[in-house]
């Protein structure tokens, strides 16, 4: 895959630093949960042993598995050919966030973490409901903060997408544009600014989300800060996209969702069906290297319905929702573009992927 030009300032330094720092932080909690459950990660333990001392559901193996694959990864763990696993690192090598030296706004991603990993041991013996944990009044407002242009290691992911879909903006007319789960409204926020800058004008701008009450509370905060853009919103599963056929789109937006569908590739060819002659869909994803990593946000994600094992060989320890460029780049062939691009984020480390498909 390529990597584009545009991700060079974003995915700076700083983010691949911060993003690591968030991952190790990851494993020293999970190293913290498996202590406090009776798990004798100094002496040594099998992951047999793990399950039951954390007293794990059938259902939820596969999350333990990734948790000491992941651990493993991290340098956290080590494990044995006879799949022995021992602690590495004592608890004093984590640094608090100051003193590793770092200046962007990571606790979205810390805070989020804290409160999953509190809950994790009850949601995998099956004593608390994932949902009702996630989406309750305490886990909402945290994912609030954590899909939010102030958080830094997610609003990135945001101005590239708005970037490379104002890159593709017409100069000599208005666009009509599309986006696909809307959520808390901050992809939508950026993509506004960034054509606001540019002077590049929206006729109309269709924000769309599995929830209504997410839909048309992003349109209410929106349309008072664009008041010379047409925003509407309306409910869109992306698993059966109704209600929308009489429409026609220049252009579609998906930042961090279309990974949730039932079907990736169904869900892609109902959304070119969508698009006007010459039209793009713009999708933005957190994205893998390959299938041997694991990225720190799939331990959260994962408990969630419709973030399933994409691992394609079923030996192998599991990897949650989050695909590679090149399948990223497939799955928009086989949908029926005519033409499929997948360009991967600057720096060292793959962890972002802008894809783009043109009818």
């Amino acid at each position: 895959m390529n990597t584009t030009n545009g991700s060079t300032t974003l995915f700076n330094e700083a983010y691949h630093a911060a993003y690591d720092y968030v991952s190790d932080y990851t494993a020293f909690s999970l190293l913290r949960a498996l202590r406090t459950a009776g798990v004798p990660i100094r002496g040594g333990f099998s992951e047999e042993e793990a399950v039951q001392r954390l007293g794990c559901l059938p259902q939820y193996r596969p999350h333990v598995r990734w948790v000491l694959a992941f651990l493993v990864q991290q340098q956290a763990l080590t494990v044995s050919a006879q799949g022995h696993y021992m602690e590495v690192r004592p608890e004093a090598w984590y640094r608090p966030a100051q003193a590793a030296g770092l200046n962007l706004n990571i606790e979205p991603s810390m805070r989020l973490i804290d409160y999953v990993i509190s809950w994790w041991p009850a949601i995998v013996q099956g004593k608390s409901d994932p949902l009702h944990v996630m989406f309750g009044s305490q886990g909402s407002s945290l994912w609030e903060r954590y899909f939010n242009n102030g958080h830094d290691l997610y609003a990135v992911h945001n101005q590239w997408a708005a970037e490379s879909l104002a890159d593709e903006m017409p100069d000599d007319r208005k666009a009509k544009v599309l986006e696909v789960g809307v959520g808390y409204g901050s992809a939508a926020r950026a993509l506004l600014a960034e054509c606001q800058l540019r002077s590049q004008e929206i006729d109309t701008y269709l924000l769309s989300d599995v929830s209504p009450l997410l839909a048309g509370k992003a349109k209410g905060m929106l349309a008072a800060d664009y008041p010379c853009v047409a925003i509407q919103s309306r409910k869109i599963d992306i698993n059966r996209i109704q209600g929308v056929t009489a429409f026609s789109f220049d252009f579609i937006y998906a930042v961090n969702v279309i990974h949730c569908a039932e079907s990736v590739r169904d869900t892609l060819a109902m959304l070119r069906e969508l698009l006007s002659e010459g039209g793009c869909l713009v999708v933005s994803e957190c994205v893998r290297a390959d299938y041997a990593s694991r990225l720190h946000q799939e331990f959260v994600f994962s408990l969630l319905p419709g973030f399933g094992n994409v691992q394609p060989w079923p030996e192998a320890p599991p990897c949650f929702g989050f695909r590679t460029a090149e399948e990223w780049r497939q799955l928009m062939q086989a949908a029926g573009f005519r033409k499929a691009r997948a360009e991967v984020n600057a720096g060292a480390q793959v962890r972002g992927v802008m894809i783009k498909g043109w009818v």
